[in-house]
């Protein structure tokens, strides 16, 4: 069962929304038909062929505790906590979907960041240490705002064959678990989500497909166009996060390509800046409270003698 590009949007939210309310009769049916449990779920996953971002709202909200918890955690400093969603409340605001965007810093020293659907971003502490500027910290937001606006993450996760699997894993909740009580459908839902937790931190960790990235470092531009900060800076993070790789290494992330895929991003950033009008932010208050407690790292892996 193949679901269209915004089924599985569509099956999330009502799973979360329509099982965990469903009452008693209805427990009581799934209880008495099993294989009649497990279609109706299956409905309920493919009923809708266009979702509204409530649907994408409902899988990020559900996916994002879990995502934060397997990413280190929240970093336990509330002062940065707050200076981190303050600076980015100006770029969340020129979004034109209606979620409701969040970002939590995550207690990691890797510099990498992610979205999930329905604006919900993590931004690992490794990453503030290294961003040298606003407008380096304003571009690594914008591109992982980027992958929520275009919902690229369940483009990826139907590509890769996660819906069906879903989808699979219902029809087996559905037979082995039938106890039918509504606390049962509660269970029914968290395991959905808890199986689903483990493709979705695969993807947002290790990076989409060329296409998608390149969307989401466009959208960069987009966002900078928005809030006044120069587009000729958008580079700057991702020549940044180039320098931090030792030559050889093969590794992917939403930031990075291993080469020569970030450069070709690079080149294609300062093009299209080129020719847009040029920018500049004043001083945020709020990125002076971060770089307070993560100063700067000059030296980058490249140099390991010389690695602060």
């Amino acid at each position: 069962m193949t679901l269209p590009r915004r089924g599985f949007l569509a099956g999330a939210g009502a799973t979360l929304g329509a099982l965990a309310l469903a009452g008693c009769q209805t427990a009581q049916d799934y209880a008495n038909d099993p294989m009649g449990a497990a279609n109706q779920l299956s409905q309920l996953m493919s009923s809708h062929g266009e979702s509204a971002p409530v649907d994408e709202a409902a899988l990020g909200e559900g996916l994002y505790p879990r995502l934060v918890a397997q990413s280190g955690g929240a970093y336990g400093n509330p002062r940065i906590q707050s200076a981190v969603r303050s600076f980015a409340q100006p770029l969340f605001r020129t979004s034109k979907r209606s979620f409701r965007w969040e970002i939590t810093v995550l207690d990691d020293n890797s510099p990498n960041a992610w979205a999930l659907p329905g604006g919900k971003l993590g931004i690992n502490k490794g990453m503030l240490r290294y961003v040298a500027s606003e407008s380096e910290l304003a571009a690594v937001i914008s591109h992982e705002m980027g992958h929520a606006e275009l919902s690229h993450q369940i483009a990826e996760l139907e590509s890769k064959g996660s819906t069906d699997k879903l989808v699979a894993f219902f029809k087996d909740v559905a037979q082995r678990e039938i106890d039918a009580k509504v606390s049962g459908l509660h269970d029914l839902t968290s395991q959905g989500l808890d199986a689903l937790a483990p493709a979705m931190s695969e993807l947002i960790t290790s990076g989409y497909s060329r296409d998608h990235e390149r969307e989401a470092d466009a959208y960069i531009l987009t966002v900078f166009r928005a809030t006044g900060y120069d587009p000729r800076q958008a580079s700057a993070v991702f020549k940044t996060l180039d320098s931090l790789v030792p030559p050889g290494t093969e590794a992917t992330t939403s930031l990075f390509s291993t080469h020569p895929g970030t450069r070709d991003r690079i080149e294609r950033l300062d093009d299209a800046a080129a020719r847009l009008p040029a920018g500049g932010s004043a001083g945020s208050a709020d990125f002076a409270t971060i770089k307070a407690v993560f100063p700067t790292r000059r030296y980058y892996l490249r140099n390991p003698a010389e690695a602060s």
